[in-house]
């Protein structure tokens, strides 16, 4: 569950320089609603949402303000083998990754990382200045297994 508010995503808009226009704060009000229920969305999702209350908002709108509240650390994306993208709302700083069914999509948060000196000998070896990193898990889970 999410702890980011309405507030939170504004002040960010703002601090970038950004206007919190209508469209964005509709959006922003939905991801924070559903970062509360920890709800994952996809950018179509979020635009489907949008629309029942603000019909206003265009899709490229939707997709755009997904980006931006990721570029803000806002939000976290978990691409699956098949190249479809969902969202979900994160705390700023947490760092976490996934196990993700290929089967029914079902996504775990895990708290397994690779060690830090495997970072600093990458590092080292191709000359990177790394910032960060994200691992993902592919497999089937347990319901999913039994199912078959």
């Amino acid at each position: 569950m999410s702890t980011l508010t309405l507030d939170q995503v504004i002040g960010a808009f703002e601090a970038a320089g950004m206007r919190a226009t209508r469209p964005r704060r509709a959006m922003a009000a939905q991801i924070v609603t559903w970062g509360a229920a920890d709800q994952e969305f996809s950018s179509e999702d979020l635009w489907h949402a949008v629309q029942e209350q603000a019909p206003w908002v265009g899709r490229a709108t939707a997709y755009r303000t997904v980006q931006i509240l990721q570029d803000f650390g806002f939000l976290d994306r978990v691409t699956f083998a098949d190249g479809t993208e969902r969202y979900h709302v994160i705390s700023a700083g947490e760092h976490h990754h996934h196990l993700t069914c290929e089967t029914c999509h079902r996504v775990v948060e895990v708290e397994a990382c690779i060690a830090p000196e495997a970072f600093a000998a990458v590092a080292q070896a191709s000359g990177f200045a790394i910032s960060g990193h994200r691992v993902e898990i592919f497999g089937r889970c347990p319901t999913c297994q039994a199912a078959s």
